[in-house]
């Protein structure tokens, strides 16, 4: 074909690493039905390092197969030791977010709706719940590529850091880059010197050019540190 039909891709040696290239591509891709485990799917995921852009729609995005476990021995023994329908579903949502990670895959809300068959909206709410309970950052697409409300992420970057654990160690235990860690505390104390001295919301978002919903989302974080010392 590539001789007959496509000659202007250049001569039989271009040909043949195009061909190369090609099969390099089709066995990344290729997962073998035969090794899955009972109770897992293969789902296509958005590539980690895939960020969006404007006007870029899914045609254009690059993705990779997953394998997630949508059942598991875990699930049964949570069953076993008496653990809810939620918990364990709270369980289940954790783990197949960090398997699409770990095979460098970013799953979104939706997706995660569709493998669990329950709403979007039930799914973000096992998320926010999984993640302030257990103080970690599930990789998703909204954490990961920072995409819809951040408030959660920003809240266990910023707990973990007033406990003095390293940016390091906050990076690896959140899936954040170190540099997106350090931008949140930045922003953070800044906001707190600012807030402690009795500067509004809305001149402190002039005053370091942030955005003002920005800026109520750290006061947010602030005010709940706060209460929680109180505690």
């Amino acid at each position: 074909m590539l001789t007959q039909e496509y000659k202007f891709l250049g001569g039989e040696k271009i040909q043949e690493m195009f061909i190369k290239d090609l099969l390099v591509e089709f066995n990344r891709h290729l997962k073998d039905g035969w090794k899955l485990d009972a109770g897992q799917v293969v789902w296509w995921a958005v590539h980690k390092d895939e960020y969006p852009g404007r006007n870029k729609t899914i045609e254009n995005t690059k993705m990779v197969p997953v394998i997630l476990s949508i059942a598991s021995q875990d699930d049964l023994k949570l069953r076993l030791d008496g653990y809810s329908a939620k918990e364990i579903r709270k369980c289940k949502v954790a783990r197949i977010l960090r398997e699409a990670y770990e095979q460098n895959g970013v799953l979104n809300q939706a997706d995660v709706s569709l493998l669990m068959g329950v709403s979007a909206g039930t799914i973000g709410k096992d998320i926010r719940e999984f993640q302030l309970e257990h103080g970690v950052i599930l990789p998703y697409r909204g954490t990961v590529h920072d995409i819809g409300p951040t408030l959660t992420h920003k809240k266990i970057i910023i707990q973990q850091f007033v406990r003095n654990i390293p940016t390091t160690e906050i990076a690896r235990r959140t899936s954040h880059s170190e540099e997106a860690c350090d931008r949140y505390i930045k922003g953070f104390k800044k906001v707190l010197k600012l807030h402690g001295d009795g500067i509004p919301a809305e001149n402190i978002a002039s005053e370091l050019e942030m955005s003002k919903s920005l800026v109520r989302e750290y006061i947010e974080i602030i005010e709940d540190l706060a209460e929680a010392g109180k505690g």
